[in-house]
């Protein structure tokens, strides 16, 4: 009997050492390779080929390799020796009692800090990283506002008014690279003139057109009644060749803006300007309104013309891609009929050409009556139709007091992006007698 018990022992161990034998024989699954396109990663296929999108070769996908997870380690449970209870006195206050009748013992959080550095409370790990980052946050602001020190504030003694603006719209010429040619000029001026006002005035603005065509203008950023918004065929009206159109708004906010037309394609070629709104109580330093834009000697309707047909001409007149020509002479004529052939364009953020950048209207602006230890605030609006502009200043940081007509905390930065109808109040400070680019 006992070699009987022993013999069926020894099979029921073989059965499952049989069976971890036979799983190793298994033959392995091979993965499936899968095809898939660089430019559209949807697509994908179990067998070469080309996209149906770009047409572009399908590739190998390459299989992502997850990383393996640490086991993690656990301790030893200790079954916790339960205490007598004693019986609760309704004479004396529970302690640390969350509802009437369930009396939970109060408990001391002390700070732990783990290995890696992070600091936590027991039962509640939160690091405390990101709140020294933020006051590295808070001291740099700190630090901005100390070195702008305290500004003087001056109070406007009059009572909001009614403040008139007559705008002549009319044709001219200019001449910034050496070539002659029209663009349209506010009152003689590109860029049009800067309109000023205070919190609680109202606007009163003519607009006279002298074109031969016809106009509009928008206030951007501005609040105001819509019928006031400067939109055609939306808002109002278009104000017709010869005519003249009265633009009445309140002005109930404050801060650093601009206007622009609205009609065609006239901003391109100089209808844009500031629009100033001062508060009741600004501060007492020199301010200059500050307009970035840019200029094409090429007609609006050709450049909107080409950027519709999605060619490379601007791209190649910048240098960021290469002509036909050029190609045939660097020996990359095959590269580039096939990139044509993919519809490869050029890769060019900026879109347009332009043959000069201007700052209120002129290649460079001088203001030679400042001294060392002035504090100057420009108010800076890109009235660009499509460019990003790179604002440093060679006398040191710059400080950031408002953006989009909206107060913010002082911070100082080494150099700011501004974006198309974007503006921008920054301070500096000229540290010497001396001459500093801006």
């Amino acid at each position: 009997m006992k070699k009987l018990l022993l013999l069926v022992c020894l099979l029921s161990l073989q059965f499952p050492l049989h069976a971890q034998h036979d799983e190793h024989k298994m033959p392995a699954v091979k993965p499936q390779t899968i095809y898939t396109c660089p430019m559209h990663p949807e697509i994908q296929s179990d067998k070469p080929g080309n996209c149906p999108k770009c047409g572009m070769k399908l590739v190998v996908q390459k299989p992502k390799v997850s990383k393996p997870s640490t086991p993690v380690k656990k301790s030893p449970v200790t079954p916790a020796k339960s205490a007598p209870s004693t019986p609760a006195k309704q004479s004396q206050p529970a302690k640390g009692h969350d509802m009437e009748g369930m009396k939970m013992p109060a408990k001391t959080v002390a700070p732990v800090k783990d290995p890696s550095g992070t600091h936590y409370h027991e039962n509640m790990k939160m690091p405390m990283n990101e709140s020294h980052q933020n006051m590295d946050g808070m001291e740099g602001m700190n630090k901005a506002k100390m070195n702008l020190g305290p500004v003087k504030t001056i109070a406007n003694p009059n009572p909001p008014r009614t403040v008139r603006y007559d705008l002549y719209i009319a044709d001219t010429m200019v001449n910034f690279t050496g070539k002659t040619k029209r663009a349209i000029a506010v009152n003689g001026q590109i860029p049009m003139p800067t309109l000023t006002f205070t919190q609680g005035d109202t606007a009163e603005i003519y607009v006279h057109n002298n074109l031969k065509e016809e106009t509009s203008l928008h206030w951007h950023g501005l609040f105001l009644p819509n019928k006031m918004d400067g939109v055609p065929f939306l808002t109002q009206m278009p104000i017709k060749p010869g005519a003249t159109y009265l633009y009445k708004f309140p002005i109930i906010q404050y801060g650093t803006h601009w206007y622009h037309s609205h009609s065609g394609l006239q901003e391109q070629i100089g209808m844009y300007g500031a629009f100033i709104m001062n508060k009741r109580k600004e501060w007492d330093i020199p301010t200059i309104p500050v307009v970035l834009s840019e200029w094409t000697d090429m007609n609006p309707n050709e450049v909107h013309r080409s950027l519709r047909s999605a060619t490379d001409w601007f791209a190649i007149q910048k240098g960021t891609t290469q002509s036909y020509s050029e190609a045939i002479r660097m020996g990359h004529f095959k590269t580039k009929v096939a990139n044509e052939w993919k519809r490869m364009n050029a890769m060019d953020v900026s879109d347009v050409y332009y043959d000069k950048f201007l700052i209120n209207g002129k290649n460079q602006v001088e203001l030679p009556h400042f001294k060392a230890g002035d504090k100057v605030r420009l108010r800076i609006a890109n009235g660009g139709a499509s460019d990003y502009f790179w604002l440093k200043y060679s006398g040191g940081k710059i400080t950031v007091v408002a953006t989009d007509g909206n107060d913010v905390e002082p911070v100082e930065v080494d150099r700011l992006i501004i974006a198309v109808s974007e503006t921008y109040d920054v301070v500096i400070t000229l540290p010497e007698n001396k001459s500093y680019e801006f």
